[in-house]
């Protein structure tokens, strides 16, 4: 055991080579051309939204009028008003009956949650398929005004899933659906969906589907590798071993002797497609699922590195919140290999192109921390971080800087407790209750953020990068309350609406500092890295062996804050 251990902490960093880091990642991160509706329609217009569909619906792109018209319907959940206000303006709009279908039925889902149905509350069922009951006119009417266009007969098969239609019914609709857009992805998926063992199906006849949509399928197109997404669905059926994804290899298991070959014809496509392309995201997110549980590493983050920023959705969304569960897939990827390879060997270089954004992108990052330098490195004396302090009123600015330790010594302790950035850095040392430190982050030059770290783990990020993301309200204001508790001061209200702001990200982290009564960041912050380092009154904490830094923190000498080595600059 300690032999892998041993060889995880030797290898891991090279498992990293061509991975964005984990601040860079999003979660289904809308089309570039969507953006501005997106970000209209939080400020309560339609107008672009309606541009945007209208040219989407004259050109065929399914795909695109898909992505924005799903987007606009969580937002309206949200806030309607907008929607509201066009339709009332234009009700036999197509667009706007489509986008109002969605939402009808985001509502209703919301309501139920994606819980397992014998985890949904009686009242949340009636609740449920009442929404989905009052739904139904409005789909039908979105259907009825855009002929010819597969969008709306998403929202047919979503609500045939949700209120258990019968199959002849479901078939017909599916039949229209696809006589509108034979090769329309989304399609297919809520076929896969709808199939499965899970809702109303089989395994079989599930996989029996994929493999007739991907046999017909373009070459070029991402349902050539549909069956790994209905694979996904067989793994989580024939049960998780520790919260991961089970190996199917089972004899009883359906499609377990077709598994590899899958798998093979997945990678072949992605393997045909550019790094990050946009087509290609749903069916690598799904592979590397695949790849997770066969165990087969080192195929797996080359998956990874072909994925880079862009995360989807699903299947991450079946474990937990997907950004969350996504980067934990990924480390036990990395540790896995890490810990796999022989005494004397070496990581596999990448075998794929490696995305644009695997150039290194290291957040620059200051933390407040709410006490004196002095006491803040006495809490630092057990980590192997080295950081730069700074007074600032009642807190403690803080920046990583350069360590003098002998390289490799200090490297394989910061590998093995993750010491890649002040959260991790404050996740280690101020696990005490009253030690709530903030971080704020600037993530290139598009993207900044705001986390919140206490008793030891994150409990808050916010992260602002343009029109393209904004949280829920009520995401926003569990956010702010968080933050105003952390920083406080503050109204959670002005908080909340800062957090929902699609405005300049570097602006609205300044101001939501300030609205929280926070010291300013220091001038060049964002811009380069330590800041802090003509700061007056700056020290320099110094990284310590573990048994030099165990010395320190117990030597007290009657006095509970003994003087420690600090660099003054």
């Amino acid at each position: 055991m300690f032999g892998k251990v041993a060889r995880m902490v030797r290898h891991l960093e090279a498992t990293g080579v061509g991975l964005p880091p984990d601040h860079a990642v999003v979660v289904d991160a809308p089309d570039a051309h969507a953006v501005d509706a997106l970000a209209a329609a939080r400020r309560g217009a339609y107008a672009p939204a309606r541009a945007l569909l209208a040219a989407t619906r004259e050109k065929a792109d399914w795909t695109l009028r898909d992505e924005s018209v799903r987007a606009l319907a969580e937002i309206a959940v949200d806030d309607a008003a907008w929607l509201d206000a066009w339709l009332a303006g234009s009700p036999d709009d197509p667009d706007a009956l489509v986008v109002e279908a969605f939402r009808r039925i985001a509502e209703a889902w919301k309501v139920r949650t994606g819980a397992s149905a014998k985890d949904v509350a009686a009242d949340q069922f009636r609740a449920f398929h009442s929404l989905l009951n009052d739904a139904l006119p409005v789909i039908e009417a979105a259907v009825a005004a855009g002929p010819g266009d597969p969008v709306p007969w998403s929202a047919v098969l979503a609500h045939c899933t949700g209120a258990g239609a019968p199959r002849e019914v479901f078939d017909d609709c599916l039949s229209q659906a696809l006589a509108c857009g034979p090769h329309h992805l989304p399609t297919h998926f809520r076929a896969v969906q709808f199939l499965s063992a899970k809702w109303y199906g089989s395994h079989e006849e599930m996989l029996d589907h994929a493999a007739r949509a991907a046999a017909d399928a373009p070459r070029d197109s991402p349902l050539r590798a549909l069956e790994v997404v209905a694979l996904t669905e067989v793994g989580l059926e024939t049960g998780r071993r520790g919260g991961r994804p089970r190996r199917n290899d089972g004899p009883a298991t359906p499609g377990a002797d077709r598994t590899d070959e899958i798998i093979a014809t997945a990678q072949a496509y992605s393997v045909s497609r550019p790094p990050e392309e946009r087509a290609a995201r749903l069916v690598r997110n799904h592979l590397v699922w695949a790849l997770n549980g066969r165990e087969r590493w080192a195929e797996s983050l080359d998956v990874y590195r072909s994925i880079g920023r862009y995360a989807t959705g699903s299947p991450w969304e079946y474990l937990g919140a997907p950004l969350e569960v996504f980067l934990h897939f990924r480390d036990h990827a990395r540790s896995r290999l890490a810990a796999s390879v022989p005494r004397n060997g070496t990581v596999p270089a990448p075998a794929v192109p490696l995305p644009e954004s695997a150039r290194p992108q290291a957040a620059l990052e200051i933390a407040y921390v709410p006490l004196s330098p002095q006491r803040t490195s006495q809490e630092l004396l057990l980590t192997a971080a080295t950081v730069r302090l700074a007074p600032a009123g009642r807190w403690t600015l803080v920046e990583t800087a350069p360590s003098l330790e002998t390289p490799g010594k200090r490297g394989r302790r910061a590998t093995l407790l993750r010491l890649d950035g002040l959260v991790r850095i404050a996740e280690s040392a101020f696990d005490s209750p009253r030690l709530t430190t903030l971080v704020a982050h600037a993530e290139g030059s598009d993207s900044r953020a705001l986390t919140v770290v206490g008793k030891g783990r994150t409990v808050a990020r916010h992260r602002w990068a343009g029109p393209g993301e904004t949280p829920s309200q009520e995401t926003a204001q569990q956010h702010a309350e968080l933050l105003v508790a952390a920083a406080g001061s503050g109204d959670a209200r002005e908080v909340a609406r800062l957090l929902r702001d699609p405005g300049e990200p570097s602006e609205l982290l300044v101001r939501t500092l300030a609205a929280l009564g926070l010291p300013p960041l220091p001038a060049g912050f964002g811009e380069r890295p330590e800041v802090l380092a003509d700061a007056r009154k700056a020290t320099v904490h110094r990284a310590r062996s573990l048994w030099q830094g165990m010395k320190d923190f117990m030597n007290d000498d009657n006095d509970p804050n003994p003087p420690l080595q600090l660099d003054v600059r």
